[in-house]
C-alpha cells in the first residue's frame, strides 16, 4: 500500500495531504481533549506493533507494497482516532527510516490505510452484527477500497489504466484483508482472555 516519491502528481499529493491534514487536526484535537492517562502506554505499545508489522511487505502492481496494517485492531482497542493517529504517526516513521513510502505521498499512504483502515473498517465494524462476521467484512472492505484508492491515485496520475490495476490489486487487498481479519479476531480473543479491560479504553 506504500506508495513511493516520484508516482503521484503535484495536484494528487497536494489533494490528499490536504484531507489528511484536515483529518489529522480534528483527530488530535478530539483525541487531545478525551485521552486519559493509562491510555497511552497501551498507545505507545500499540504504535510498536503496527510499526514492527509493516515492516513485512512485499511488492506488487505499480510500484505500491502490501502488508498488514493492524487498523481495525487498534481502533477497536482505542477507538477511530486513536487509531488514525497511531497509524499516521507510524506511517511517517517507515517512511523517514525505511523508505517504505515517500515523504511527499504521504499523504496519500495516509488516506489509503489510516482514513480507510481506521475510519471506515470501523464504521463497517460496528454495524454489522457479530464479531467475527463484522471483524472480517470490515477488513476485507476496507482493504479493498484501499485498493481501489491507490489506483485512482496512480491512475489519476497517469502510472497506468484504472480498470487493469484496481483489477490486478483488488484480489491480492482482499486476500490480504482476509488475512488481517482473521488475525484481529484472534488478537481480540486473546485479549479478552488475558486482560478484557484493555477492550474498554476506546476515545
Amino acid at each position: 500500500m506504500h506508495i513511493p516519491d516520484g508516482f503521484l502528481t503535484p495536484t494528487v499529493t497536494l489533494t490528499t495531504l490536504t484531507v489528511t491534514g484536515v483529518i489529522l487536526a480534528e483527530s488530535l484535537k478530539k483525541v487531545n481533549a478525551t485521552l486519559k492517562p493509562e491510555q497511552i502506554p497501551l498507545m505507545g505499545l500499540l504504535a510498536s506493533f503496527v510499526f514492527l508489522i509493516q515492516l513485512f511487505s512485499f511488492p506488487i502492481i505499480g510500484g505500491t507494497s502490501v502488508h498488514l496494517t493492524g487498523a481495525l485492531l487498534i481502533s477497536i482497542m482505542l477507538g477511530p482516532r486513536s487509531g488514525f493517529i497511531i497509524l499516521s504517526v507510524c506511517l511517517l516513521a517507515l517512511a523517514l527510516l525505511f523508505q517504505h513510502g515517500g515523504i511527499f505521498s504521504l499523504g496519500a499512504n495516509i488516506l489509503n490505510m489510516a482514513v480507510i483502515g481506521c475510519f471506515l473498517a470501523y464504521w463497517i465494524y460496528k454495524i454489522i452484527p457479530g464479531e467475527r462476521i463484522s471483524v472480517i467484512t470490515a477488513s476485507i472492505l476496507a482493504s479493498i477500497l484501499s485498493a481501489f484508492m491507490v489506483a485512482v491515485e496512480l491512475s489519476a496520475s497517469d502510472m497506468f489504466e484504472f480498470s487493469t490495476g484496481f483489477k490486478s490489486m483488488a484480489i491480492i487487498y482482499g486476500v490480504t484483508g482476509m488475512i488481517e481479519g482473521i488475525i484481529t479476531i484472534l488478537i481480540l480473543d486473546f485479549i479478552r482472555r488475558i486482560k478484557p479491560e484493555l477492550l474498554e479504553m476506546t476515545t
